[in-house]
């Protein structure tokens, strides 16, 4: 049985309402649901009397509390005991996004700066990160959206300038060759206000990467860091298309306020900006 279930059925317990235990956990409340209907499931029993307007435990559910708390804490302790004893690491997880354009830098850094440390890099989604650096899976987390919590401190990382950019292949300028890369609802609303007819992309993506693959092989229209612009400008690979007055995309570092780990602190103070 995960050890979530448990956790899950704690935080129910607790808030006495499965739409707030989902806000806590940052779950779906069908996702809290499912948990909790799982672990009936495996004890046989229900554990919550579900009304309108409350949420009452069980008897099954006032025998099962105790246990589920032992087994956390007893779980916990033993996660942190192995985490002291076993060599010096940190977790950093990324949206696609800013993968991309940060984090390769980010770990060149962590590589060159704690050499004895061991370095994990994972993408995730928004929602993913969020909720694995609330719940210390990751120690540091890049995106190019703010997490709202009031237990992450944050930073902006980078701020790239936008610009548009034609590759070979398109030479009217419309939308039949337009890519939209998620630079976020700002850049979005600037850039179909100067240019409606880019409402209908030929291909919409997280990834910047795959955007610009789709450009090299099939030409089109996207919207580029300008530095990756000038490279490729450079290069004859491409052109700049129309200039767009104050649009940039933000680069975040998020950690939490309390760091609970030996020698973490500074690695994620060396990654903030000065």
């Amino acid at each position: 049985m995960d050890i979530r279930f448990l956790t899950t059925f704690i935080e129910v317990v607790n808030t006495r309402h499965f739409g707030k235990a989902a806000e806590n956990l940052y779950l779906t409340q069908s996702a809290v649901s499912a948990r909790i209907k799982l672990l009936e499931e495996y004890f046989h029993t229900t554990l919550f009397i579900r009304q309108r307007n409350s949420i009452q435990l069980t008897q099954a559910g006032e025998k099962l509390l105790p246990y589920a708390r032992q087994l956390c804490d007893t779980l916990n302790e033993a996660k942190q005991e192995l985490q002291v004893q076993s060599a010096e690491y940190v977790v950093c997880g990324a949206t696609q996004l800013a993968s991309e354009l940060t984090l390769p830098d980010a770990l060149t850094h962590l590589h060159n700066a704690f050499p004895d440390w061991s370095v994990k890099a994972e993408v995730l989604t928004l929602d993913n990160l969020s909720r694995q650096l609330h719940e210390r899976v990751i120690d540091v987390a890049f995106s190019t959206e703010v997490l709202k919590s009031e237990e992450v401190v944050s930073h902006v990382m980078e701020r790239k300038a936008l610009t548009l950019c034609q590759f070979a292949g398109n030479g009217k300028g419309d939308a039949n060759g337009f890519v939209t890369i998620d630079w976020g609802a700002k850049v979005r609303d600037k850039v179909l206000t100067q240019f409606p007819d880019f409402r209908d992309a030929k291909l919409r993506t997280n990834s910047l990467s795959l955007a610009l693959t789709t450009l090299k092989n099939e030409g089109g229209i996207a919207v580029l860091p300008q530095e990756t612009a000038q490279r490729l400008v450079a290069a004859s690979s491409a052109t700049f298309f129309e200039s767009l007055d104050d649009c940039f995309v933000n680069v975040y570092m998020h950690s939490m306020k309390s760091v609970r780990r030996v020698g973490l602190s500074e690695v994620i103070d060396s990654l903030a900006p000065a």
